[in-house]
């Protein structure tokens, strides 16, 4: 009598319980599963990490989405609106830097269009004075048709959504560029009084674009930083009952805003009196553009209630 001996297999473990094989009943096949496994270790599936070594098939890893969907997921989700106004403000620099070229080139406003309002009625009541009235309408009307069309697209898409704010900022820096482009290409007017293509479109562009910046304040809920305003914003800011408050981020937000539009427009008109002329500073408030569409495609996404986390919020 021998003790019987075991053969490990791949399919459980095989017990001869003598060594006499003369019977086909003395061997014992037991299906011992959780001992030996049904498949070879090489096509082991680990949890998360990845699939069966397939002939023909790619090596799929379980725990790492595509850089594409990756991508989708970032530009389809809303940016964090709780420091958008730091962009806001950025927004006051470019008006600076737009509206003082445009006053110093053809004697109207492309961004505040309480200058224009104002400038059309001194042309309705002296019609043969000035063609300043022209151009003033011309604004006040792409401002207007500007701001109804950039708020259809953000309100049909979503206010917030990454690509949509991307894209927003991405064509009104291309409407720069453009009113840029005529400008290089075509010079100062020689005479201020003209009406031709060459100065009212770029008028129009810049006007244009202008309406969907100003939209920009309602859709990431900052109504007081329109970008175009500031007689509300002094108002608003010397009639504070906290003006000497150490922390006052409204307060802070208000001295912003002019501080940075009054520097657009010493750049503006430094611009003016160089070789680059007022080219150069179109040129310069479309890169901004650029700058703020980089911006957006880095800022922090909402944070959006997940069950499980300490405070019930995970960023996207």
């Amino acid at each position: 009598m021998y003790p019987p001996t075991v053969n490990s297999s791949c399919y459980g473990t095989i017990i001869n319980n003598n060594n006499n094989n003369n019977g086909p009943h003395n061997t014992t096949i037991l299906n011992n599963s959780e001992i030996q496994p049904l498949l070879h270790p090489s096509d082991q599936m680990s949890t998360g990490t990845r699939t069966p070594d397939l002939p023909g098939y790619p090596k799929l890893s379980l725990g790492t989405a595509p850089p594409s969907s990756r991508w989708r997921r970032h530009l389809t989700t809303d940016i964090d609106r709780s420091y958008a106004d730091v962009i806001l403000i950025i927004c006051y620099l470019i008006t600076g830097l737009l509206d003082s070229s445009s006053i110093s080139i053809w004697g109207s406003f492309v961004s505040m269009q309480t200058g224009n309002t104002v400038y059309v009625g001194l042309g309705l009541a002296a019609p043969n004075e000035n063609a300043r009235c022209i151009k003033s309408v011309t604004s006040l009307a792409a401002f207007c048709l500007g701001s109804f069309l950039f708020s259809r697209f953000h309100r049909f898409f979503a206010p917030k959504r990454r690509w949509v704010l991307c894209v927003s900022f991405t064509v009104q820096s291309a409407f720069t560029m453009a009113a840029a482009a005529v400008v290089t290409k075509t010079g100062k007017p020689h005479y201020s009084e003209d009406i031709e293509w060459h100065v009212l479109l770029p008028i129009a562009l810049l006007a244009f674009q202008s309406g969907g910046q100003a939209v920009m304040s309602r859709m990431l809920r900052y109504n007081a930083l329109t970008s175009v305003v500031l007689t509300s914003i002094y108002c608003d800011l010397f009639a504070d009952a906290d003006l000497f408050k150490l922390h006052n981020r409204e307060r802070n937000q208000r001295v912003g805003a002019p501080v940075f539009l009054f520097l657009g427009a010493l750049f503006g008109g430094y611009f003016a009196h160089t070789a680059f002329g007022v080219a150069g500073a179109l040129w310069m408030a479309s890169g901004l553009k650029l700058v703020v569409v980089v911006l957006w495609l880095v800022w922090p996404a909402k944070p959006k209630p997940v069950e499980g986390f300490p405070d019930g919020l995970e960023r996207v």
